[in-house]
């Protein structure tokens, strides 16, 4: 009886560990229209990196389910506009707007739904990916950049393994 007591107890332990992802990622798909002259940004975060980061920067526990929709937008657009940097060609920084957000994977990944205007084109623009690199060591961050400005578009992949700004170049 007292080893499947410690047997179940253990079980019940491991549970979170489960849950847990062994890696921190992001994922950006930013496409950039130029009869509009805007860069359309989808940003994918995990939901319970998302959440640990919101709470940190709010001093309190901040969760998808239960904060306000409002609150939870104003966070995420404060996190994202503190960490996400888009730079013109010139390096006149670029505010990004907010859009929306939505849940999907069975609520495992949050997607952010931003823009921002930049001009002089997606070419030698810069972008600086620093989400969620304070809470996380181990956060790898990617943004796959579209200019539409040509048939068939261009495309840039940046990799962001630290807080380096990257100049987007299209090969």
């Amino acid at each position: 009886m007292r080893v499947r007591a410690l047997l179940l107890a253990a079980s019940l332990a491991a549970i979170p560990a489960i849950k847990a992802h062994p890696i921190h990622t992001s994922y950006a798909e930013a496409d950039y229209h130029p009869e509009t002259g805007q860069l359309e940004i989808a940003l994918r975060l995990f939901s319970d990196d998302a959440e640990t980061a919101l709470s940190a920067r709010a001093g309190k526990k901040i969760t998808l389910e239960t904060t306000s929709a409002n609150e939870l937008d104003r966070l995420l657009l404060i996190l994202v506009r503190t960490e996400l940097v888009v730079k013109s060609n010139t390096g006149a920084v670029q505010l990004l707007t907010w859009v929306g957000r939505e849940l999907k994977d069975g609520d495992q990944h949050l997607w952010l739904y931003l823009n921002c205007s930049l001009p002089g084109g997606a070419a030698s623009a810069r972008v600086a990916d620093r989400v969620l690199r304070d809470q996380f060591s181990d956060q790898l961050n990617s943004v796959r950049l579209r200019d539409r400005s040509t048939s068939p578009a261009r495309e840039a992949t940046l990799l962001f393994l630290n807080d380096t700004e990257q100049v987007v170049n299209f090969r």
